[in-house]
């Protein structure tokens, strides 16, 4: 009876989660239905300009975004076709939208995994020895460095670094790193306040022992946490990276479909962020609990 009534609060567990996922991601394409379709220039296309078109071509091109003017009946058509398994068709790319993702996604994977490797040793290389050696004047400058860095939008850094002449897997790690360092700096601290790490210090153990045995696997929860949403933060900064380098991934796609107000691929790619979201705090409560009681 025991082993049965857990499996059913498992199981209800395992529901309730699913179904916020999916309510999250069913919200978040109405919603970009929504605003992309009261936008500012929605519903005008470029090939409308084309003086050589027919009246016909002309007309065709309009009746092509009948169903995108109103967003209630576009999202309840557009989710019939994605559970059909057609994700639709790129208006402004002339191309489904399941062969565009297919083709950017390896450009966009390689240059967040490289970039949140590259901005976590940054961090670590810069929060860990202060902390752990009690330097405080280095640890002020690199807490003041990062403040200001922070307050940059990554659109700004990306194109000062594009300027410069850095490689795009570069851009990303210089983004994310004031935002880590940050709350890395701030929980090394707390956790070399605590009590059984000063006990530590009186005893004599090193910086380097401290390090692994006493500070590092109670901060292990929060730094999973931490790593989850940095898959997020960098999607957004690939978005940026990814417009200004014009590499072909799919920040590209998501840039070059809002100029063109691309309603089904802007409300995929917003589904697609949402669903990314939810699992990355997912991920982030389950390890959380389980790291921080051991």
């Amino acid at each position: 009876m025991m082993a049965r009534a857990q499996i059913a609060q498992l199981a209800r567990r395992v529901g309730g989660v699913l179904a916020r996922v999916a309510a999250t991601a069913l919200v978040a394409g109405v919603l970009s239905a929504t605003l992309v379709r009261f936008a500012p220039g929605f519903g005008v296309d470029e090939r409308q300009l084309d003086s050589h078109l027919s009246a016909e071509s002309q007309r065709a091109i309009v009746r092509a975004h009948d169903e995108e003017r109103n967003p209630a009946r576009f999202y309840v058509s557009y989710l019939r076709r994605m559970f059909a398994g057609n994700l639709g068709f790129s208006q402004s790319l002339g191309r489904p939208i399941q062969e565009l993702l297919a083709e950017r996604a390896p450009e966009t994977a390689d240059l967040m995994v490289s970039g949140i490797a590259g901005a976590w040793l940054l961090a670590l290389a810069f929060a860990v020895p202060p902390v752990t050696w009690r330097w405080p004047t280095l640890d002020g400058f690199f807490s003041i460095f990062s403040g200001l860095s922070a307050c940059l939008p990554a659109a700004a850094v990306a194109l000062l670094l594009y300027r410069l002449g850095a490689s795009a897997k570069w851009m990303i790690p210089v983004i994310l790193f004031p935002r880590i360092y940050q709350y890395l700096r701030n929980l090394l601290r707390q956790s070399y306040g605590m009590p059984h790490v000063l006990l530590a210090r009186a005893k004599g153990l090193t910086g380097y022992r401290i390090f692994l045995q006493h500070v590092l696997p109670p901060a292990g929860g929060p730094l999973i946490a931490l790593a989850a949403v940095s898959v997020n933060m960098a999607f957004g900064a690939a978005v940026a990276v990814e417009a200004i380098c014009d590499l072909p991934g799919i920040g590209q796609l998501a840039w070059k479909a809002a100029l063109a107000r691309d309603l089904p691929v802007l409300v995929i790619l917003t589904t697609i962020v949402a669903l990314m979201t939810q699992f990355s705090n997912l991920l982030a409560d389950t390890f959380r609990p389980a790291r921080s009681q051991a």
